[in-house]
């Protein structure tokens, strides 16, 4: 089978979640907590934020979750702050954050270029684009989803699905590709192959319990793909 189509998920796959979204994660604890007189650390725990290193922790909801999740577990923390508010503050200035590709993405899009990319990501899509503009890359991609662009979140696939009936696709010509769980299971529920990648926080034990399929990084995707789907 010969893959024609790429869904790309976005942090911890094209960008490097630790470098671009730290930053950003510092600020929110700190300004959210002071703001709402809250406890910071109990706060970046509710994300899986480590403060002392800045990282994001294997098990983070923030990586791996839709933005309603991560506002449902900080919510269930401090349910006297309203989840509009949570909400609120988890967007303030979060389709600024500096994303760093993981790889030289120009180079890699433009090397798969007979083949249609779509994004799929539990960000919004509003940030989604952000990002990509920041390095000028929404020129690749057919569809851009977010968990707010009508067609659900991953783990579901629904948006995973939409892509298909856009690109007239089937299941069988797409490759989704992200570091998390959910990426995967969201293509194997429609029975889409899936590639993990090792990039995010999610460890190989985590990621081969869905996928025979691993890769460091998407900087080793084109060798990946001709050699595992030859009649690309």
């Amino acid at each position: 089978m010969k893959i024609r189509g790429i869904i790309f998920d976005k942090d911890g796959t094209l960008f490097d979640i630790q470098r671009s979204w730290s930053e950003w994660a510092n600020i929110f604890v700190t300004n959210f907590s002071k703001e709402h007189n809250l406890e910071i650390t109990k706060l970046a725990d509710a994300i899986h934020f480590d403060l002392a290193s800045s990282k994001f922790l294997r098990e983070s909801i923030f990586v791996h979750g839709s933005v309603d999740e991560v506002v449902d577990a900080i919510s269930r923390l401090f349910p006297r702050i309203t989840k509009t508010a949570i909400h609120s503050g988890l967007f303030e200035n979060s389709s600024d954050a500096k994303q760093v590709p993981l790889t030289d993405l120009h180079k890699l899009f433009s090397s798969l270029n007979t083949i249609t990319f779509g994004l799929v990501t539990n960000d919004s899509e509003n940030n989604a684009i952000n990002h990509l503009k920041q390095h000028n890359l929404t020129q690749y991609f057919d569809m851009i989803i977010g968990y707010d662009s009508g067609y659900g979140s991953k783990p579901e696939s629904g948006q995973l699905e939409a892509f298909l009936r856009k690109t007239n696709l089937l299941p069988q010509e797409v490759l989704m590709i992200g570091d998390s769980i959910y990426d995967l299971v969201a293509a194997n529920r429609i029975n889409m192959p899936c590639l993990g990648v090792l990039s995010g926080t999610a460890n190989e034990k985590d990621l081969s319990a869905h996928t025979p399929f691993l890769i460091d990084s998407v900087d080793k995707l084109h060798g990946w793909l001709k050699k595992t789907f030859p009649q690309n």
